[in-house]
């Protein structure tokens, strides 16, 4: 009787010491980050108004807000409903994540966050497979809108996001998307996915992905007033050459949450409109914002963990039931 005693408690112990590890791993990252960032972006920032800063970062909240419910119809559509409070939990404290080196750790840290909202490991999995490819087809069609610029920047890359959207939208029916997700388990040798994604929640998911970046969009435009004024011709790109940029940083997953890449991307967009050293400026900025921004959302979600407090704003009946093994 003692030995799985002692079994359990040194699991319990390594469990404890390696969420310590990857809390201060996050934690060194980030301030790393932080710190390099506005060494880049002191003189940017210096010379944006107070209106525009603040303006810039509402939007980034309200995209973040739009992306948190994106992942919440995800999971809806693998018939785990899960409360948007804990939706935001899961999603907000995960993409911390994603400046550890290689993307790919916001998703896994998301995948077993969810656990404690009463969705399996797998069902949580799946649905960060589910809401990379709707983030991504969205970001694919939402970015033609910066076509013009990626012409300038990759001729090739630009017709090769022609070519990738038809293709990503076919991927993104329920049906299509119900068979790839079931290859992509067998070849990870997870189980099938027992019921079929739902088209209704697909479509929502989709939809609030699209409005995630139109909101990231309008956080640069806003950045650039200062130095161009608000053009309905800017807003397009900037709203196009994000959503690429963005989305182009996730799929590049060697770099720490893309740096470097999505930069790229959005400097081609806005050298017609100022100089390439203002555009880069901004661009950095702007990540320094995304930055401050998940960090506040994502310690704020990390605060509220607390079972009392949730109960208190998630209502008793609104919580999810935990099904049976699937």
């Amino acid at each position: 009787m003692t030995e799985p005693t002692t079994t359990g408690g040194a699991r319990t112990h390594l469990a404890t010491a390696a969420r310590v590890l990857i809390v201060a791993a996050i934690v060194v990252t980030v301030a790393l980050a932080v710190r390099s960032q506005w060494a880049d972006v002191r003189d940017t920032i210096t010379t944006l108004g107070i209106w525009s800063l603040v303006g810039a970062t509402f939007f980034v909240f309200l995209g973040m807000g739009a992306a948190v419910r994106a992942w919440q119809h995800a999971l809806g559509s693998l018939h785990f409903p899960i409360p948007a409070f804990d939706a935001a939990r899961c999603y907000l404290v995960g993409q911390l994540a994603k400046y550890l080196p290689g993307s790919v750790w916001a998703f896994v840290l998301q995948a077993e966050l969810v656990r404690r909202a009463g969705v399996t490991r797998a069902a949580g999995f799946t649905a960060v497979l589910v809401t990379v490819g709707l983030s991504t087809t969205s970001a694919l069609v939402v970015g033609l809108l910066a076509l013009p610029a990626l012409f300038q920047l990759s001729s090739v890359a630009a017709i090769g996001v022609l070519c990738l959207v038809p293709i990503s939208l076919i991927c993104a029916y329920p049906a299509v998307l119900t068979r790839l997700v079931n290859m992509l388990l067998r070849l990870l040798r997870r189980p099938p996915l027992t019921e079929p994604l739902t088209r209704r929640k697909i479509a929502l998911a989709l939809g609030w992905c699209a409005t995630s970046w139109v909101f990231y969009g309008i956080h640069l435009w806003i950045l650039t007033s200062n130095s161009v004024g608000l053009h309905p011709a800017g807003l397009v790109q900037c709203i196009g050459a994000l959503a690429l940029g963005m989305c182009a940083g996730v799929l590049v997953f060697v770099a720490p949450s893309g740096i470097g890449v999505r930069e790229a991307v959005v400097v081609a967009a806005l050298s017609p409109f100022m100089p390439s050293g203002v555009a880069l400026g901004l661009a950095l900025a702007s990540r320094l914002i995304f930055t401050l921004c998940e960090v506040a959302a994502g310690a704020a979600a990390a605060a509220l963990t607390s079972a009392s407090l949730r109960n208190r704003l998630v209502h008793s009946r609104s919580r999810t039931v935990s099904p049976g093994p699937r």
